[in-house]
């Protein structure tokens, strides 16, 4: 078999496909690399979205509940693509969205009836009427209360911070919903014919364990449905492993553990199929935290990460690379293998677009 530096983990699950190994030795340190901040001035930046070319960036602000757009390489175009909503008149709280095309927002919310999906169709320069949505697909209520619940509180996850997550698949032809609280269960999945959702339902999903949330999920461009959870198996252990099933069939084809101990998003990159994630940061007491190649614990630094495919011990299994230190790490989207972008920072949240290949400039 060919060696190669590293392997898209997409292609691990893949039975039938080529793809190239690397033997597991020790993850090498991060270095400074390229990035260029294009938004510093919204103290609550979360959620992040693109369509397909990449061409526009959509950020959430959590605390206005408001979707702006911005060309992620020339920052100063920036616009209001979906507007916040009347607080008195109880409308949509938006928590994680999503790129239907290059003019579909999808928005998962929760209102005072209950968890929906939202789509809203786009115009530059111009605001979308949250109280218009051009559809609005009904999931059901949660046991909690959908409208005095905070959103990290709403959802109760060891690994992640509580966020649901949206994800569209590359094809566009369905999207998932995870995280949602109790009773609902923890994946669900939606088709996609042209911009109309279908319903969402559990069909064909993977079924986790009742008290296992993901604390993320994206999906591949193989169209694997990627979750990130603890293990369910050895509750011993905290690191979060990284499982692939390819829809419709729910059984799951892989599950590895990331070592990890906390993921809060992911995204593929289209290109080259490179896996993103951010997460990172100490273990809770009495767990592991990140393992060094000579099985000594180590800290494990708060960032963007790249899951790569290995060998170890003849085994099919997984690293995580640290590629850009960033505390606070929450959300993270590929324009392109040049082109990432993360939602970081505690007080204040910034969002960033890195280029991997590129190391930072000398003062």
């Amino acid at each position: 078999m060919a060696m190669c530096s590293r392997a898209p983990i997409a292609w691990l699950a893949m039975a039938s496909s080529l793809w190239c190994l690397r033997i597991a030795t020790a993850a090498p340190v991060a270095q400074e690399l390229q990035r260029t901040d294009l938004i510093q001035d919204m103290p609550t930046a979360g959620d992040l979205a693109a369509p397909a070319n990449g061409q526009t960036l959509y950020v959430l602000d959590e605390s206005r509940g408001e979707v702006v757009a911005i060309d992620p390489f020339e920052p100063t175009k920036r616009w209001i693509a979906l507007a916040a909503g009347d607080e008195k008149a109880a409308a949509s709280r938006p928590l994680a969205i999503g790129c239907i095309d290059t003019s579909m927002l999808a928005v998962l919310s929760r209102t005072v009836e209950g968890w929906a999906l939202q789509t809203h169709r786009l115009q530059p320069d111009t605001a979308a009427d949250p109280a218009k949505p051009a559809q609005s697909v009904a999931i059901g209520r949660s046991l909690a209360s959908t409208a005095a619940s905070a959103p990290d509180s709403a959802v109760g996850s060891p690994a992640g911070d509580g966020r649901p997550c949206l994800a569209v698949s590359p094809s566009r032809d369905w999207l998932g919903v995870c995280g949602l609280p109790a009773p609902f269960p923890a994946v669900l999945r939606a088709p996609i014919a042209g911009a109309r959702i279908g319903s969402v339902s559990a069909r064909a999903c993977p079924v986790l364990p009742a008290d296992v949330l993901p604390s993320a999920a994206t999906i591949s461009t193989a169209e694997e449905f990627v979750l990130f959870t603890p293990d369910p198996a050895d509750r011993a252990t905290t690191g979060i492993f990284v499982s692939f099933y390819l829809p419709p069939d729910p059984r799951r084809l892989l599950h590895l553990d990331t070592s990890l101990p906390r993921i809060r998003d992911a995204a593929f990159c289209r290109a080259d199929g490179t896996l993103w994630v951010v997460g990172g940061g100490a273990a809770a007491a009495g767990g592991r935290g990140d393992v060094g190649s000579d099985g000594s614990a180590a800290a494990t630094p708060e960032g963007l990460w790249r899951i790569d495919a290995v060998m170890r011990n003849g085994r099919q299994s997984v690293e995580a690379v640290c590629i850009a230190r960033l505390d606070g790490a929450r959300a993270v989207t590929c324009l392109s293998e040049r082109a990432i972008i993360v939602t970081h920072g505690r007080e204040q949240r910034i969002v960033s677009r890195i280029d991997p290949t590129q190391p930072a400039s000398k003062p």
